[in-house]
């Protein structure tokens, strides 16, 4: 929201004041300081409708400007000026707001329909407030159609379907797209899926940040394999996508449809990194599977000694922590 605000040159330190309170809006404001008698001339005029016209400027120098959204007139102001700004406010469809009890009282009867009058800040603020809120769901709704018609003109169709080939691709340009086109970062494929797992289980380390970024839930389990990120991370020894999910909050002890915890995983794959890492962030070496065996008893069955030191040293550790 950007806001033209117009004052009397009587009026000038008042108008600083209402800046400041218009700030708590996220109001950009700039300020045009007009006489409260008609003897102005031209100059002034020029002034306002240069805040609606791009700079001359080209190459490099060219920059983007943002015209007003609302006008505010917030001290008495010549009678030409009220009748000019009714014209201005009716033609271009920006809405008019007069603030102030001396203000309202100097709007003509007959031009009361053009303008907003706010006798006090908190009629102005709650008006202030609604409009900024209005404002943000339509530059959101604008970001959706913006993001869905490129994700068009790249030639890609806008489903989870396709969603889930990106994540698949590591097309992190693409994943960022379909979520600012309003895709959950929850997506499943036509396998039931998620965009987390798929990130998982192909590496997709950028792409699996970025979802954890957007909100992504990092328990959700795969319908084919019943495993959440974590156990496929570990299961495809992606150590540093497990560090991430891990850090993300991820549950340990999470089991797949065997039963089995993403510890199991690694103590079965001999994998000593992600061990480490799993006892280290708390997980349990003696919840069984659905062949009622523990991490703990296939690290022995295995001979996986390293890993077993690993468990032995946990209980130690828990054993003192409680006095024993």
């Amino acid at each position: 929201m950007k806001v033209l605000l117009i004052c009397s040159e009587n009026d000038i330190e008042g108008s600083t004041l209402l800046k400041t309170f218009l700030g708590k809006y996220q109001a950009l404001v700039e300020t045009l300081v007009v006489q409260s008698h008609d003897s102005e001339g031209g100059d002034v005029r020029k002034q306002f409708a240069a805040f609606f016209e791009p700079p001359a400027m080209e190459g490099k120098n060219k920059k983007t400007v943002e015209a007003p959204t609302h006008l505010l007139v917030s001290s008495p102001v010549a009678q030409r000026w009220l009748d000019f700004l009714a014209g201005f406010s009716y033609g271009s469809h920006l809405p008019l707001l007069v603030y102030g009890k001396d203000t309202t009282a100097a709007v003509p009867v007959e031009f009361a329909s053009f303008f907003h009058l706010f006798k006090t800040e908190k009629s102005l603020g709650e008006y202030l407030e609604a409009e900024s809120e209005a404002l943000k769901k339509l530059e959101a709704a604008h970001e959706v159609i913006k993001a869905r018609d490129t994700l068009l003109q790249m030639g890609i169709p806008i489903n989870g379907e396709a969603l889930s080939s990106c994540v698949a691709e590591s097309g992190i340009q693409e994943v960022s797209l379909f979520l600012a086109a309003g895709f959950s970062p929850d997506t499943r494929n036509k396998l039931g899926v998620p965009l987390l797992n798929i990130a998982a289980r192909n590496g997709s380390r950028d792409i699996l940040k970025l979802l954890i970024m957007a909100g992504a839930q990092v328990d959700l389990q795969a319908d084919d394999r019943g495993a959440s990120a974590l156990f496929d991370s570990v299961q495809n020894k992606q150590h540093d996508i497990m560090d991430d999910l891990i850090r993300a909050g991820a549950s340990i002890d999470i089991k797949s449809k065997d039963g089995q915890t993403p510890l199991v995983v690694a103590v079965g794959a001999g994998d000593e990194r992600a061990a480490a890492a799993l006892v280290g962030a708390g997980a349990d070496p003696d919840i069984t599977d659905k062949m009622g065996a523990s991490a703990r008893q296939y690290a022995a069955l295995f001979r996986r000694t390293t890993i077993t030191a690993l468990f032995d040293a946990q209980a130690s550790e828990k054993a003192r922590a409680h006095g024993k």
